[in-house]
């Protein structure tokens, strides 16, 4: 008689233990990251909307635009809108871009706005008390400043831009709040989706009233499966929920959305992005980074996962084999 015991795998169970372990981290983070763009796979935000590539004032450059630039008095008015906890600027963590947006667009007879957290909440109690509950209840501070500046657009009309956003070409941003557009959005990496970081937009945008819907049912869905808070954040208000409520709106309304993003190569040249990002955590910030390249991140992910199920499929091929193999030489000697 002979045992098989002595020929059994047991060094080997600590690391099929690791790698399954790894696959169902590797499971984990891309469902997590899924979530950044959980609409918006399938296709580029360029094909549903209207893609602005350059603009001259009698002469727009637009992608599959079917309408035509408004020859009337420009739609997005002449207001720049800004947002801080408080007056004082200088407690952001960066050089802010507040003084830059007043040097050069107060003397052309723009209003420079900085709203503070005290502005907002005035705001939001007088015109929108139906959204009053959702902005107050917000765990988070970037989700209230995200709401915020749809808010005070929607009211007023005019040009976002976050403290880390300066001022380039004052003839082209001019030539876009011309175009005749409801709301014009800068993109992410690529033109994936739309950014807030910058965007302009008629007075009392529909597109807007809808985001800010769109931003009200999602903070009565239960979010508790997006563990990471900031990755939670981008679905319930930031660029994710922009982005998805363009899509939807876009499909609802058809070739006469009105909703344009600019050009990933272009957008440089209107506005600068020093990307501070101070309202968000660490957490915030890798997202941030995996938002801008999620592809490669997806596609980096997935590859090491099948690399590994692909080791670990040759590894149990050989351990088969080995023991077959022993096996057999030990029916030979007996």
């Amino acid at each position: 008689m002979f045992s098989l015991s002595g020929i059994r795998p047991t060094a080997g169970s600590p690391k099929l233990l690791a790698i399954i372990g790894a696959i169902f981290a590797a499971g984990f983070i891309l469902y997590q990251i899924s979530f950044l763009h959980d609409l918006i796979l399938p296709r580029n935000i360029s094909e549903p909307l209207d893609t602005l590539n350059s603009c001259h004032r009698h002469k727009p450059t637009l992608n599959h635009y079917k309408g035509s630039p408004s020859t009337k008095k420009s739609a997005v008015p002449n207001i720049i809108h800004q947002i801080w906890k408080t007056s004082n600027v200088s407690e952001y963590s960066d050089q802010p871009s507040h003084r830059s947006w007043k040097a050069v667009y107060q003397p052309l007879n723009y209003t420079v706005k900085l709203w503070t957290d005290d502005d907002i909440l005035e705001l939001i109690r007088v015109k929108y008390s139906w959204l009053l509950s959702t902005y107050v209840d917000y765990p988070h501070s970037i989700q209230r400043a995200d709401m915020a500046r749809l808010v005070v657009v929607h009211a007023e009309g005019g040009v976002y831009a976050d403290l880390d956003v300066y001022p380039r070409s004052v003839e082209e941003l001019q030539c876009f709040q011309r175009l005749g557009m409801q709301a014009i959005f800068a993109p992410t990496a690529g033109t994936v989706g739309v950014s807030n970081h910058f965007f302009m937009a008629e007075k009392e945008s529909p597109f807007l009233r809808w985001a800010l819907e769109e931003a009200k049912r999602r903070a009565s869905l239960n979010s508790n499966q997006i563990l990471l808070p900031y990755l939670r954040v981008f679905w319930s208000t930031g660029p994710l929920m922009v982005t998805a409520a363009a899509l939807q709106y876009a499909e609802v309304r058809g070739e006469n959305h009105r909703l344009a993003v600019i050009d990933d190569r272009f957008i440089r040249k209107l506005v600068g992005h020093a990307a501070g990002r101070s309202w968000h955590g660490a957490d915030g910030q890798v997202l941030n980074f995996v938002a801008d390249y999620y592809g490669r991140i997806a596609l980096g992910v997935g590859a090491i996962v099948l690399l590994v199920l692909a080791l670990f499929a040759a590894r149990q091929v050989y351990l088969r084999r080995r023991n077959r193999d022993q096996f057999e030489y030990k029916l030979y000697l007996h």
